[in-house]
């Protein structure tokens, strides 16, 4: 679904990719793409500035279970590269996301986020609910830990799925366009 997301927003704010970050320990494996050019797995970085704020898009043709097989210094090491650049990029909120396989039919959207200012803003949202008191492991929700060291505010969007049909994509990417305008409305306070 993220990688989805990441083409849909490219496109919404007309992004320019602006770098990759290479990262040696992905597995290793060729990339091929549509053309048939070969390149190694990398992190592709996409740029745009509306008003004054900086949007960026960080997207890979790895599968997620690649990343969260990395072992703990990897993980480590290219979610705080990907945290550096965004840094360097002057990005000031991270949204991730990432969706679950489920047989429930409740509609909920659940966000996973970094600081008790956020908990303060979604706690009593009726179209969010907040994780509270689970342990989560990947690599998503990792890195929306990590960016609070780093003082970057950030939300992860979790959908539940029963399938990947086009509907949950555009409910997926109505999510995301709302939690965009709600970080230009925090980090513009």
């Amino acid at each position: 679904m993220g990688i989805i997301q990441a083409g849909s927003l490219i496109r919404l704010f007309n992004m320019k990719p602006i770098g990759e970050i290479v990262f040696y320990g992905f597995p290793d494996n060729l990339i091929i793409d549509s053309m048939g050019t070969g390149r190694v797995p990398t992190v592709e970085l996409y740029y745009a500035k509306t008003g004054e704020f900086v949007i960026s898009v960080f997207t890979t043709m790895m599968r997620q279970q690649y990343i969260d097989s990395l072992t703990n210094r990897e993980r480590n090491m290219l979610l705080s590269a990907l945290l550096y650049t965004m840094n360097l990029i002057d990005s000031r909120f991270l949204i991730t996301v990432d969706c679950v396989s489920t047989a429930s039919k409740n509609g909920k959207v659940y966000l996973v986020v970094n600081s008790p200012r956020l908990v303060e803003k979604f706690r009593n949202r009726e179209d969010y609910t907040l994780i509270e008191g689970k342990r989560v492991r990947n690599s998503i929700s990792l890195i929306v830990a990590m960016a609070r060291f780093m003082k970057i505010p950030a939300v992860q969007l979790i959908l539940p799925i029963r399938e990947l049909a086009e509907s949950n994509i555009q409910l997926c990417l109505q999510h995301l366009v709302s939690l965009i305008k709600e970080a230009f409305a925090y980090i513009g306070q």
